[in-house]
């Protein structure tokens, strides 16, 4: 049954050894901040959902006045590290153009999240990639009301962004003085 008499001797000659009476050894709790090293591996921190303020991206092209024609809304948001890889930095960008007419708003906002004390190795719930959005939304606006939309995350955590609201279209003037977004990220969790 067992490999070896040792192997059930020397748990019993422990505890026997134990039993005499010998001291305890003192168990003290530290209140020291972790510190990173290379024999202790990496740091993780994670941060709690992050606010991005209200947008108003440029008009670029037309009146300004969607005038009920939408507007079709896309807005992207990209992650990038920055400083030599010391800071993760998130770009929300809103795009609005007038269905079957030229006004159009286009434009983005960076964002500084975190800062790290050595290069960021990871961020879940998402890779930073090279190029592209690493989320997306886009919708048909209807109506003068401020649109609202949730993104509960997934299991395993793979949304950047929890929640969106955008002005499209009001009732006069509102590209490049109106419209735009506001956005709430998930929590995330970055090693270093």
């Amino acid at each position: 049954m067992f490999s070896s008499a040792k192997t059930l001797v020397l748990p019993m000659l422990a505890l026997a050894l134990g039993a005499c009476g010998g001291e305890a050894p003192e168990v003290s709790e530290s209140t020291a901040e972790p510190t990173a090293t290379t024999t202790q591996g990496l740091t993780s921190v994670t941060i709690g959902r992050y606010n991005i303020p209200f947008y108003v991206p440029p008009r670029v092209a037309g009146d300004a006045d969607f005038a009920g024609h939408g507007p079709d809304m896309d807005i992207d948001f990209e992650m990038e590290l920055r400083n030599g890889d010391t800071e993760l930095w998130v770009g929300m960008y809103v795009f609005g153009q007038e269905v079957g007419g030229t006004t159009r708003v286009e434009g983005g906002v960076w964002h500084k999240v975190f800062t790290a004390p050595s290069a960021i190795l990871s961020v879940a719930p998402q890779p930073v990639v090279a190029s592209g959005p690493e989320f997306h939304h886009g919708f048909r606006n209807y109506g003068h009301a401020t649109k609202t939309y949730q993104f509960p995350q997934l299991s395993p955590a793979s949304r950047l962004v929890w929640q969106i609201s955008c002005v499209a279209d009001t009732d006069g003037n509102e590209a490049g003085s109106k419209t735009g977004c506001s956005s709430i990220l998930h929590e995330m969790t970055i090693t270093f």
